[in-house]
């Protein structure tokens, strides 16, 4: 009889990069992004604090690369440097999801406390996925 539990393992991902998908940016990056679209405004991080109705310490914040701004506040960037919320912040969509669900959790089996229930959603290397379900499928066989 055939098994039920299929591994599937994929290595899609194309020799060149693929330019309709958005680029998912790092704090510091967006930080960048966000000072030169402030810059070729001619404005300062007070005037763009102003334009957007935000705080000052907010822009600084993000232009520093500590944080990455809530969706409202992308929206507010976005309307006071006159360009769409992606353009300011092209991995806002996945960033809302992120923060919704965790990248890594561990829960306890409520049925067995030598089991336990494992989400993973954070990109690593193809050789890293490949051993983490091979890992996954030696364990599933006990």
């Amino acid at each position: 009889m055939a098994s039920n539990n299929r591994t599937h393992i994929v290595n899609d991902r194309a020799k060149d990069e693929d330019t309709t998908t958005p680029k998912f940016l790092t704090k510091e990056e967006f930080g960048r992004r966000l000072y030169r679209m402030m810059i070729a405004k001619g404005w300062r991080q007070s005037d763009l604090a102003r334009a957007a109705d935000m705080p000052r310490y907010s822009i600084s914040t993000y232009i520093r690369g500590q944080s990455f701004p809530t969706a409202q506040s992308v929206k507010k960037l976005a309307e006071a440097l006159g360009v769409e919320p992606e353009r300011v912040l092209p991995n806002i969509n996945h960033g809302a999801i992120r923060e919704d669900a965790p990248s890594f959790a561990i829960k306890s089996s409520p049925g067995n406390p030598e089991r336990a229930w494992l989400t993973v959603d954070r990109e690593v290397s193809f050789d890293v996925a490949a051993k983490i379900a091979g890992l996954l499928n030696t364990d599933a066989s006990n």
